[in-house]
């Protein structure tokens, strides 16, 4: 059983609802062992500067929380960064993950050439769902290449969750010419890959990467995945833990992994 949530957002997160507070007496009353805050920081992705967290008031309110919780439920500090092929994000990130003491990273990406399929818009500019899936993994590999100052990559399939016809005609066959590389190129840097139990809220029927993902991941070697719901709001911590469970032993794992000051600990389920 799955009892601790690795990807979170409250209100220091830019598209957060719930507060810290909030999520933590919540956890509490579901019954977790530990939780991750993982608040956003997509540097270079808005113009506006949102979704790059306020890191000093972060600091601050995760210690207020774990002064005065941190004896009922471990606590741990962590990030999404967001990653783009970038030599400068690539720069700001590798100086901002050294100089804050975080227990876990997610490396994550949101944007293909900056940005976003969460907005309809964004396929506007493919052909068909395809062309643009193909995109976003080719986009992942050069930033699972370039990138290895995260833990987990998180919802390595992000983009079907938005696509017109979501993962209804997804195949692992028809993009293992990228996906294998990018697995495999997260594999070799000795990295885990997330599974995302937000795929089903999002009317998917498999987690954040799709079972076959997962399964191939596991097929190359790769590490027990970490697991997270990418909870906005309360209502959402956890949610479908049993279902990625599921996955997760259907994949051939036994185990999951959490992490403290940036160390894999595994988990059994």
């Amino acid at each position: 059983m799955i009892r601790t949530d690795f990807h979170l957002h409250s209100t220091y997160s830019t598209d957060g609802s719930s507060t810290m507070e909030q999520e933590i007496l919540h956890a509490i009353e579901l019954g977790l062992t530990a939780i991750c805050f993982t608040e956003h920081n997509d540097y270079g992705a808005n113009p506006d500067g949102s979704f790059v967290v306020d890191i000093d008031a972060y600091r601050r309110g995760f210690a207020a929380m774990q002064e005065k919780y941190g004896d009922r439920i471990e606590l741990l500090y962590g990030i999404e960064a967001g990653l783009q092929p970038s030599a400068d994000i690539y720069s700001y990130f590798e100086d901002y993950l050294s100089a804050n003491p975080f227990d876990f990273v997610i490396g994550s990406s949101h944007v293909v050439k900056n940005k976003d399929p969460y907005y309809p818009v964004f396929f506007e500019d493919y052909e068909d769902d395809d062309a643009a899936y193909r995109a976003y993994f080719e986009e992942e590999l050069q930033n699972a290449s370039m990138y290895d100052s995260y833990d987990s990559y998180g919802h390595l399939d992000y983009i079907l969750r938005y696509g017109r016809t979501c993962n209804e005609f997804f195949t692992y066959e028809k993009f293992a010419d990228v996906l294998d590389p990018l697995l495999e190129t997260i594999i070799t840097h000795g990295r885990c890959i997330e599974v995302n139990s937000a795929g089903y809220r999002k009317g998917m029927g498999v987690p954040n990467p799709h079972t076959d993902i997962l399964r191939r991941y596991r097929e190359l070697g790769g590490l027990p995945p970490t697991v997270g719901s990418d909870a906005h709001e309360i209502s959402d911590m956890a949610a479908d833990f049993d279902k990625a469970e599921q996955a997760i032993r259907a994949a051939g794992f036994s185990s999951y992994s959490i992490f403290r000051k940036r160390q894999r600990y595994e988990i059994e389920l």
